[in-house]
């Protein structure tokens, strides 16, 4: 009986500490996401508010939001010109779709690593953008 016992202690220890490690990666990977209208509603209202494209200059200068920044999460030195951002300004960062696990996503991951701490991923990325019907400059 006591065996069996340990054993259940055990496994109790054992789902406790997986879940713990599951809510951790949680809270500092993903972002909250913000929808095109509540996005487009938030850069008509709020100063403080930057549309981060982390898609590849190129992909950039064939659309993108006015006003956008452009730092491409492929570029090895992303987190050094990332840091140079305000840390006082909310994100709502976005590449092509952004997928779950996406660009989006790796980005908020390392700006999350900088300190940043106001960050929103754009739900459906510059996509959702342009099928909302919402203008897109060219450079």
């Amino acid at each position: 009986m006591d065996k069996r016992y340990i054993l259940s202690f055990l496994s109790i220890i054992a789902t406790v500490v997986m879940l713990a490690a599951c809510n951790s990666e949680t809270a500092s990977t993903i972002s909250q996401g913000v929808s095109v209208e509540s996005a487009k509603q938030m850069l008509i209202q709020n100063n403080d508010v930057v549309i981060l494209d982390v898609r590849t200059p190129k992909e950039f200068a064939k659309g993108h939001i006015a006003g956008a920044v452009n730092i491409n999460i492929h570029d090895p030195s992303f987190s050094q010109a990332a840091s140079t951002l305000a840390r006082d300004k909310t994100y709502i960062v976005h590449c092509a779709v952004n997928p779950r696990g996406g660009r989006g996503d790796k980005s908020i991951s390392i700006l999350n690593e900088l300190g940043f701490t106001e960050l929103l991923s754009l739900d459906g990325g510059l996509n959702a953008w342009k099928r909302a019907g919402l203008p897109i400059n060219q450079s």
